[in-house]
């Protein structure tokens, strides 16, 4: 189980819908709200946000050894997406709100997750300076998916900020709004756009049928 410790900072150191496969096991709806929850491995310990290494942002610290998923899908904040797409991408697990750290040291592929609004791209601007300050030497950032907030064409100041953004991570996919999802339908069975597809193959699952 997971426990607060005492805080401390790390060492530096197409066209067309198309449908995308399930991944046994990662629900869109499972709880991940206070921690990173896989099996084969154990988590260590947990440093909230505010507590974590400077530069600051909402994600904090959890450290874990043994076996893990192959990319983690870390939340920039509340309601990002990321179990949504960890329901999509093969080998992935939502981390919520954290930055999955491996102990003893090691790599974790970590995918950030925000939504398009002006607070979820603050919220991701923020985790991608933390990230790039050099504090999180456990964290090899593949880059950052956007979640659109709202359906139609994105007001002309987001799409700068997105932009601005982008210029500071290995890679940004933009994905588009899906009804469905409001709606409360399992990602699953989601006949979803063509930008889903294209992220699950980028980020090493198989391509969709």
């Amino acid at each position: 189980m997971v426990r607060a410790t005492e805080s401390h900072a790390p060492q530096r150191g197409g066209t067309g819908p198309v449908a995308l496969p399930s991944t046994p096991g990662a629900s869109a709806y499972q709880v991940q709200q206070s921690r990173p929850q896989h099996e084969g491995y154990a988590a260590q310990a947990v440093i909230p946000a505010e507590q974590g290494p400077v530069p600051r942002s909402a994600l904090g610290l959890v450290s874990y050894n043994g076996r893990a998923p192959g990319i983690w899908l870390s939340s920039c904040h509340g309601g990002a997406g990321s179990s949504t797409l960890a329901a999509l991408i093969p080998n992935s697990v939502s981390a919520g709100r954290y930055w999955p750290t491996p102990a003893p040291p090691g790599q974790s592929q970590v995918l950030l997750v925000a939504r398009s609004h002006a607070a979820g791209l603050c919220a991701a601007q923020a985790a991608v300076a933390q990230w790039a300050a050099g504090v999180l030497p456990g964290v090899q950032l593949i880059g950052l998916a956007v979640v659109a907030d709202a359906p139609g064409k994105r007001p002309k100041p987001l799409a700068d900020l997105m932009r601005l953004i982008a210029g500071g991570v290995p890679r940004l996919w933009d994905l588009p709004w899906v009804e469905a999802f409001r709606l409360g339908d399992p990602p699953d069975k989601v006949r979803l756009p063509p930008a889903y597809a294209r992220l699950v193959r980028d980020v090493g699952g198989p391509a969709p049928a």
